[in-house]
């Protein structure tokens, strides 16, 4: 008891000696590129230290920054840009993807340098096991084996659920059947987080046909406004000809009549909608739930539209509204395109990462019991 309060005691001191003394240094760390992560690793090597002493704090922090560093370095390879690493303390470390993988392969491949960097990161705590045989040595071992072994538990978003996703999405179901019986046998705050965000992400994936039904129906919408504002072009600027500067002639009653006749539309919209359900059973109701979110979407777009067109813009203008409107089905069309090619792979491509995975979780697994066996022996000779 003594001990630990000695040990606040002096992490209470540093603090304020960092506080007081020190500022300039904790500001020259808030503008640096790497600051947030030396701040953060700060703070989580204090509170491991705090509960479980310095020893361990050291080990757990090298271990975590070795595996957030393979991420960075696989991303870097693959010229995806990300931001640095933040230590969450008891959590572990996390990195920003500043761009979405083009995909699952190459999220696989980010996914995986991060246990392949830990597997490396506890070579140099085996070699200085076998020349001190020290305990502590084999303790980092069967750490750094641990922690990127539960990382490669086939549930996203952990780093096997992202490396699994290439063989078969499929495979994220079976693995959130086993987290819940292992939660409920011994449960644990970090891995129901993890069945909470593994769930999601894994209903996000079986919902995707609907997702790629819904930017359809989006598309259609578009186009719809598309047409509307041909239209209005057509009869606005070229009912009565040019002026005497060579511009097309405004028809000002042809303003009043298209603006009420996307009015009515509302109008019409606004009914339907207010007569269908609230609430919908997913994939049983699917097509009435697509059907008013279509509705829905086309309204909201006539309301853009008539806040656009009751300033009266000029011919250029609304050229400018079709060529934007064009460009957001072509960026709709690529969403849809993506949500349907991300997950598909070459059959090479797949042995491959199955091989890999597989071999991956083979060592982490043997270091891990030989580790443990070590630390078993040792310290049952010690007591």
């Amino acid at each position: 008891m003594a001990e630990n309060k000695t040990k606040k005691g002096v992490l209470v001191t540093i603090g304020l000696l960092i506080l007081t003394k020190l500022k300039w240094l904790l500001a020259l760390l808030k503008f640096s590129k790497f600051g947030g992560t030396l701040i953060s690793l700060v703070v989580s090597l204090a509170g491991y230290a705090i509960f479980f002493g310095w020893g361990f704090a050291a080990a757990i922090v090298y271990l975590i920054f070795v595996h957030e560093m393979g991420h960075l370095v696989a991303a870097k390879l693959k010229g995806i840009k990300t931001s640095p690493a933040v230590f969450v303390p008891f959590l572990g470390a996390v990195i920003g993807i500043k761009e979405q993988p083009k995909d699952a392969a190459t999220e696989a491949y980010l996914a995986y340098g991060g246990p392949f960097a830990g597997l490396i990161s506890v070579i140099p705590a085996i070699i200085l096991y076998y020349l001190t045989h020290q305990p502590y040595w084999a303790l980092v071992v069967m750490l750094g084996a641990m922690i990127n072994l539960f990382n490669l538990f086939p549930v996203s978003p952990l780093d096997g659920g992202r490396i699994v996703a290439v063989l078969s999405t499929k495979i994220w179901f079976i693995a959130l059947i086993a987290l819940l019986v292992l939660i409920i046998i011994s449960p644990t705050p970090i891995m129901f987080l993890i069945l909470i965000f593994g769930f999601f992400t894994w209903w996000s994936r079986v919902r995707e046909g609907y997702k790629r039904r819904k930017i359809d129906l989006h598309i259609k919408a578009k186009q719809k406004m598309i047409e509307s504002l041909e239209n209005y072009k057509d009869d606005i600027f070229y009912a009565f000809g040019f002026d005497e500067e060579g511009g097309p002639m405004v028809n000002e009653s042809m303003i009043m009549y298209h603006l009420r006749l996307m009015r009515q539309h509302i109008d019409d919209i606004h009914v339907r909608v207010s007569d269908m359900k609230k609430w919908y059973i997913p994939f049983i109701q699917d097509k009435e739930r697509l059907k008013k979110d279509a509705l829905i979407y086309e309204m909201n777009l006539y309301h853009e539209l008539i806040a656009f067109l009751q300033h009266t813009p000029d011919y250029s203008s609304i050229e400018r509204k079709i060529n934007q409107a064009e460009q957001e089905i072509a960026d709709l069309e690529r969403e849809k395109s993506k949500l349907k090619e991300y997950y598909k792979a070459k059959p090479s491509t797949k042995w491959k990462v199955l091989i890999a995975y597989i071999l991956l979780a083979a060592c982490l697994s043997f270091l891990s019991i030989y580790a443990r066996q070590v630390l078993d022996t040792t310290l049952g000779y010690i007591y």
